[in-house]
């Protein structure tokens, strides 16, 4: 009796592990690397959209990119490529898109860059969680943003949503 307790111990330790391995074997779906989600709607008690994109270039490619202070020049992580993969969290200006295009605001003051300007490339996201079939890309196109005086966020314009990706990510 006292052998068949370890026994049955040991051999439900092992099939917990076996389990847990093949679970997480299954349920992994890596994730593109420009991809949004945004749940079932735009309200303030659903949370903000969360994008994650790739941006900028090395500066070995580079032969000025963007003015900084009336100079050509490079600022890492910004413009195009895909050297530098970021994650923010944006807010649709007004609530749920009404239009076709739609402007948010970026929640997360410092996570684009310290400086007062970025250099945002067109991107098209996958909407991981889209609420329809055409909504499966949120599109940010091509911009040069200021950041605001007062409140410090950065404000995209001209976003919107369609079935298929409308930017190359390049």
């Amino acid at each position: 009796m006292k052998k068949i307790i370890p026994l049955a111990f040991l051999t439900a330790v092992i099939l917990m592990v076996a389990c847990n391995k093949i679970d997480n074997n299954v349920n992994m779906n890596p994730k593109p690397n420009n991809y949004a989600t945004v749940g079932n709607s735009f309200s303030k008690e659903d949370g903000p959209i969360e994008i994650t994109y790739t941006v900028g270039h090395s500066i070995d490619v580079c032969d000025g990119c963007i003015y900084v202070n009336g100079v050509l020049g490079h600022v890492d992580c910004q413009g195009w490529g895909d050297a530098c993969l970021v994650t923010i969290r944006i807010w649709p200006i007004g609530g749920q898109p009404k239009g076709e295009t739609f402007n948010v605001v970026v929640d997360t003051v410092w996570s684009l860059t310290t400086e007062d300007y970025f250099n945002m490339p067109d991107r098209s996201l996958t909407v991981l969680d889209a609420p329809s079939e055409n909504q499966a890309y949120l599109n940010i196109p091509a911009q040069l943003v200021y950041r605001d005086s007062v409140t410090q966020q950065f404000t995209f314009t001209g976003l919107f949503f369609s079935e298929a990706a409308a930017y190359s990510n390049n």
